[in-house]
């Protein structure tokens, strides 16, 4: 691979990885990008991810002009927001991607759990979450959702993806799973340095 290379300006391909990835709301949300004047750029030289896969990062339109002026892409590993990887044909968003479509409304607010002290300290420890440990549930959860997770100060702590619908909630026991803890704010102390 040519060094040029190593950190890049997505390309068609890998915009369709993420579009495929995200959800129906996609579209939506690399247009919201665009209109934002946010630029998405893929690194293949990262130690963000485990298993070094490639790395997608959110720049600014001032960064963008930065690093078209100082042509030195090459050199470049990371600019901008972390905002998720790529593995085997599948975008996965990041905690601060997450983070950054929420504030910016661009991630549906119909799209969270917000959980109580019990739920918070279960999460960051890297568990999933339980119906006993949610304090507000999304209006209209679906299995499969992408949810953000907050706690009772409202601050996001984890995403995690839904595993049952609303209406199966009646249903539950107190200590049944109802998502999947995907990432959270525990990982970066847990994760080895």
């Amino acid at each position: 691979m040519n060094d040029l290379e190593n950190f890049r300006q997505i390309n068609s391909f890998e915009k369709k990885i993420i579009l495929r990835s995200l959800s129906t709301d996609s579209s939506k949300i690399l247009q919201t990008l665009d209109d934002l004047h946010y630029f998405l750029y893929i690194s293949f030289q990262q130690k963000e991810t485990k298993n070094n896969y490639p790395v997608v990062f959110l720049i600014t339109m001032d960064q963008k002009k930065y690093l078209d002026l100082i042509n030195v892409k090459n050199l470049v590993y990371s600019v901008g927001l972390y905002f998720g990887f790529i593995k085997r044909s599948v975008f996965f968003l990041s905690l601060e991607g997450s983070e950054f479509l929420y504030e910016n409304e661009i991630l549906s607010e119909s799209h969270h759990l917000s959980l109580n002290k019990k739920g918070e300290k279960s999460i960051l420890y890297g568990n999933d979450i339980l119906k006993e440990n949610v304090i507000i549930f999304s209006p209209n959860l679906r299995k499969d959702d992408f949810l953000v997770i907050k706690n009772t100060q409202n601050e996001i702590i984890a995403i995690a993806k839904s595993l049952i619908n609303k209406q199966d909630l009646k249903i539950l026991n107190p200590r049944d799973k109802i998502a999947l803890n995907l990432v959270d704010k525990g990982y970066y102390l847990r994760k080895s340095q």
